[in-house]
């Protein structure tokens, strides 16, 4: 009698092994698939934009997607490009405490007649000049053989606080460099 049942017990075996065998090559396509799909419906932006503390943002309802671009940072302390503090911002006694900063460019700071940031203007003019030489050395040619031309996009993150007047001449400086396209960034609007 034992030795049926060890018959019996390899059948049941057998029989549980063949309903559950895995088809590993129907398994790889169905994962294949799902990672298309994922990849295709993942959106990133390979902007990387950096945000400073204490920064009021203005808030947008738009829905466009930062485009890559430099990047000016205006913040109660100063101007930061691209990570560097280029240039610190005047700081009156009594505000010295302040959380708010006063956004007033030195004097010596500027030149063509209080128009011009010149720290700014040296650092712009250099970005875009290291710019324009990896596009001749970069593989990607326009129809003509050509390298692309300097797009001259930048972005520029600014608190709502700041005064015209130096955001105007912080245009004027990155319009000298040689960046005509700005892109102000703002915060999306929460739905």
């Amino acid at each position: 009698m034992p030795a049926f049942r060890s018959i019996r017990t390899r059948r049941r075996k057998r029989k549980l092994n063949a309903a559950f065998e895995l088809q590993l090559t129907s398994l790889i396509d169905v994962l294949v698939i799902i990672l298309v799909f994922l990849l295709k419906s993942y959106q990133t932006s390979m902007n990387n934009l950096t945000t400073v503390s204490g920064l009021q943002m203005p808030i947008s309802s738009s829905q466009d997607e930062p485009r890559d671009s430099l990047q000016v940072i205006l913040t109660p302390e100063g101007i930061t490009f691209e990570g560097v503090r280029v240039l610190d911002f005047q700081q009156d006694v009594a505000s010295a405490g302040a959380s708010e900063g006063t956004y007033k460019l030195p004097p010596e700071a500027l030149d063509e007649g209080g128009k011009r940031v010149v720290a700014l203007f040296n650092t712009l003019v250099a970005a875009r000049e290291k710019s324009e030489l990896l596009k001749q050395k970069s593989p990607v040619r326009d129809a003509q053989g050509n390298p692309l031309p300097f797009d001259g996009v930048l972005a520029v993150t600014a608190d709502k606080r700041i005064q015209y007047d130096t955001l105007r001449k912080i245009m004027y400086t990155a319009g000298a460099a040689g960046f005509k396209i700005f892109r102000f960034t703002a915060l999306k609007k929460e739905t």
